[in-house]
């Protein structure tokens, strides 16, 4: 596994975020909800799979319902 810490994590779901959105990575809100940042579903699920090939891991979908804010996902893989 890549070895990133929660806070690096977050920064590169952010900017992953920015790029679909075509916003900046400081424009998206660690703390809010994916689902109130602006992405559909599809767009998420393209996240979650770069990041699991970042991160060379196995990301289960469901833990976006148990971790719904790039703050949460981030420090729950971190640990992972």
């Amino acid at each position: 596994m890549a070895s990133m810490n929660s806070n690096e994590i977050s920064a590169w779901i952010r900017e992953r975020i920015a790029k679909d959105l075509g916003s900046e990575p400081s424009a998206i809100d660690p703390e809010v909800t994916f689902d109130r940042i602006g992405l559909d579903s599809l767009a998420l699920l393209g996240v979650l799979g770069d990041l699991a090939s970042e991160l060379d891991i196995e990301i289960e979908t469901s833990v976006l319902f148990d971790h719904p804010t790039i703050s949460g996902l981030a420090a729950h893989l971190a640990t992972a």
